[in-house]
């Protein structure tokens, strides 16, 4: 799945939460993503960010839906699961046995993960984290691999819970 088809698939209440986090706890991505998205629509920043909150919210999440801005829409994502879900990455990454820095970092993805340490993972965020977000997580981190990992893709396969449509 592209990073737009998961923004689709986790629905709006994951989609606020996102966008909220990026509002309130990542201020100065939040304002470099409203002026570059802005620019590429030729409109002046001041525009969009004399909005509401709520406003300026529905503004950026239609951009992100948008095919040109997939890239912005990744990275998104990965700002919100690397800064404000790192508990969760550490959970996974600790429970399948894959070696990070301490905060959900990894320097050398392995080249493959096991089915079994990928449901260990699985098993310990669902304890744990909402499903759409494990969900989330899961699908992003199958990204970082051209193809993704077997393993994870069949322990995913295991759990109706976590398969996203897009």
């Amino acid at each position: 799945m592209t990073a737009i088809q998961l923004l689709q698939a986790i629905g709006p209440a994951l989609q606020n939460e996102i966008i909220g986090y990026l509002q309130t706890e990542q201020r100065p991505a939040y304002r470099a993503v409203i002026q570059n998205l802005a620019a590429a629509r030729k409109l002046r920043p001041v525009y969009v960010q004399s909005k509401s909150k709520a406003e300026q919210a529905a503004w950026l999440l239609d951009q992100m839906r948008l095919r040109t801005n997939e890239e912005v829409t990744a990275q998104i994502l990965q700002i919100w699961l690397l800064k404000g879900q790192s508990k969760m990455l550490v959970t996974f990454l600790d429970a399948a046995g894959i070696a990070h820095n301490g905060d959900g970092e990894v320097e050398d993805l392995p080249e493959d993960i096991s089915e079994a340490s990928a449901e260990a993972g699985i098993k310990a965020l669902l304890a744990d984290y909402p499903e759409k977000n494990v969900a989330l997580y899961l699908h992003m981190f199958q990204m970082q691999k051209a193809g993704g990992f077997p393993g994870i893709t069949a322990a995913i396969e295991n759990h109706s819970e976590l398969k996203l449509a897009a």
